[in-house]
């Protein structure tokens, strides 16, 4: 699968600290689930879930590709991919896996699921070239390269 947009740009450069558009392999960076700046990211990513809803029903100022970061478990683990092709249906969200799973072997890219709330860890979009959302992707900046974090920060609404 083939994205060059600045969403798949940004997702692949949150969860994989690479802007690899064509690869979705790359490895994970590794967070303890009890790491307590990356659970602060996800409180905050969460108490603001309203205001995406919110766009995401009546998006404007070039607002677009909506995103959600979900939490998967199966026998072999637990991990975190992000969502695209969201739509709400009969009370429901659905979405689509957008990257390789490295642990998991219940989904893989390409992969249609509904998305419990319970599972929803972060959430961004786009506004114009500006990524708004992703709280979970600061705790990650300093593990980033250098180069690779000021390109992810050049495109962030509040770096």
């Amino acid at each position: 699968m083939n994205r060059t947009s600045p969403i798949t740009l940004a997702i692949l450069a949150a969860l994989f600290a690479l802007f690899a558009a064509c690869s979705k392999k790359d490895p994970i960076i590794d967070i303890a689930d009890d790491d307590p700046e990356m659970l602060a990211a996800i409180s905050k990513a969460l108490g603001t879930l309203p205001e995406f809803w919110k766009t995401f029903d009546k998006p404007e100022h070039g607002e677009r590709e909506f995103s959600l970061k979900v939490k998967i478990t199966d026998k072999r683990g637990t991990e975190h991919f992000w969502v695209i092709d969201l739509q709400k249906q009969t009370g429901k969200i659905m979405g689509t896996i957008n990257n390789d799973p490295e642990i998991l072997s219940s989904v893989k890219l390409g992969d249609r699921i509904e998305v419990p709330d319970a599972d929803i860890s972060d959430w961004l979009y786009m506004r114009e070239d500006k990524m708004v959302g992703n709280e979970t992707i600061r705790p990650l900046l300093k593990k980033l390269p250098a180069a690779e974090a000021r390109k992810l920060r050049s495109i962030m609404t509040n770096p």
